[in-house]
């Protein structure tokens, strides 16, 4: 994939999985999404989102009709604390 259609296919929404992988705050599950390594977390408030592991940032993540949606190519420009960032162990594998 040339870095020119990785950037355009980076800036669309793609599904990831159905909301209820994560059902209660505190789930989390990994995917892996054009070859990036995600995590999607249900956060204790039960809202879904989702950052780039290797950045530690949050990328846009919504929940629409019960499908989990997320665009790398806007993030949040917000950094996941260290202690946010759960080990490879507790996290459920998914590939999308």
């Amino acid at each position: 994939m040339t870095p020119d259609h990785r950037r355009k296919t980076e800036n669309h929404w793609h599904s990831v999985d159905l909301a209820t992988a994560v059902p209660r705050p505190g789930d989390r599950m990994a995917v892996a999404l054009l070859g990036e390594p995600i995590t999607i977390l249900r956060d204790g408030s039960g809202v879904v989102q989702a950052f780039r592991r290797r950045s530690g940032r949050y990328v846009r993540c919504v929940v629409r009709c019960g499908v989990i949606f997320v665009n790398l190519g806007e993030e949040d420009h917000v950094s996941v604390a260290a202690e946010g960032v759960p080990d490879s162990e507790s996290i459920t594998p998914h590939c999308a």
